[in-house]
């Protein structure tokens, strides 16, 4: 799934990340790829669609933006291939995604560099 759009948090966008690619290796693991450089890994997710319009998907990444205990819950609207997601670190308010979505071929696993 490739996702683009802005992050809005006190310390501005995530520019890094605007554009990137979640490859899903498994019914709770995925890694997240922005130009040919795996930016997480390991990530352990929940799916949960609700109906033909909407899911819930909630990713916890090792570390998100140099922070770790981050929560990402995000509500996919299949209509509107919109995103929109609460990003918790340590349990408080870190950020918000606001972006669009689409399928995309999975991209080759990149390797170390």
């Amino acid at each position: 799934m490739e996702w683009k759009g802005v992050h809005h948090s006190t310390h501005g966008d995530f520019a890094d990340i605007s554009t990137h690619t979640v490859s899903y290796e498994s019914r709770d693991r995925c890694y997240v790829t922005t130009d040919g450089r795996i930016v997480a890994d390991g990530v352990s997710y929940t799916y949960q669609k609700l109906d033909h319009r909407m899911a819930i998907l909630i990713y916890r990444p090792k570390v998100y933006q140099g922070r770790s205990g981050v929560v990402l819950y995000s509500m996919l609207d299949f209509a509107s291939a919109t995103d929109r997601a609460v990003i918790l670190a340590d349990g408080e308010p870190f950020a918000v995604a606001d972006g669009t979505f689409r399928e995309v071929q999975t991209p080759s696993r990149p390797g170390p560099h």
